[in-house]
């Protein structure tokens, strides 16, 4: 399973977080939903977070207290990130379509099946 990187980087309008995939860049964006997602569509597993803090996905209330300790360039950026990969876990990845049982066939009474 892949291992993932992340990077932040601060810009006027927000803090761009850019995801690379065996060094090859897969995403940037200032979502931290949006690279979770994008983690969860590729089924990543490892996540490393600025070569600081690496982790196993999907993450964890134990894990996020462990990140809290480290120092990361944008701190509230990269929690956010770890929160987001927690909401995934093992879930499918599309909704499965609706399951209505069948209505049952109305069969009038003077028409009933007669038995024998």
């Amino acid at each position: 399973m892949p291992t993932a990187e992340v990077t932040f980087t601060r810009r006027p309008e927000a803090i761009t977080i850019t995801l690379r995939i065996a060094g090859q860049l897969v995403a940037e964006s200032p979502s931290q939903e949006s690279i979770a997602r994008e983690l969860q569509l590729r089924q990543v597993r490892t996540l490393s977070i600025e070569n600081r803090y690496t982790t196993q996905l999907p993450t964890s209330a134990r894990t996020l207290e462990q990140a809290g300790q480290v120092d990361f360039s944008e701190p509230m950026a990269a929690l956010k990130l770890i929160a987001a990969c927690a909401a995934f876990g093992d879930v499918a990845l599309f909704r499965h379509p609706e399951r209505r049982r069948k209505p049952r066939a109305v069969v009038p009474a003077n028409q009933a099946p007669t038995r024998s």
